[in-house]
């Protein structure tokens, strides 16, 4: 898979997990694992629609994301992090780089 395309998708994802973030503060604005799978969820979905458009992966997308919100909001929850600070943004970007590199590994993208 070609770096540039890699990167490009990895901008998409972190972008749409910010919205969809933003998007659940209003509705749910408690940090916690529930409104963490409700971001994944939502961006999956998300991701499956477009998913011919962009040629992103929407498994993988949905579950870097899913997993970015989870464990982000565990972090929250056992007050290692702070939520909305920028440490709290880094560590999710992190979270989502590292999981959509191990995906893409697995499963093997051309």
């Amino acid at each position: 898979m070609k770096l540039k395309k890699v990167m490009v998708d990895i901008v998409i994802l972190i972008i749409l997990h910010a919205l969809t973030d933003f998007f659940y503060t209003f509705f749910y604005p408690t940090v916690n694992p529930a409104r963490a799978a409700m971001i994944g969820a939502t961006a999956t979905l998300i991701l499956f629609a477009v998913e011919k458009k962009t040629k992103l992966n929407a498994g993988i997308g949905g579950l870097s994301i899913l997993s970015s919100a989870f464990f982000g909001a565990l972090l929250v929850q056992a007050g290692i992090l702070i939520s909305k600070s920028l440490l709290s943004a880094v560590v999710h970007v992190f979270i989502l780089i590292i999981t959509c590199m191990i995906l893409q590994v697995c499963v093997k993208e051309k």
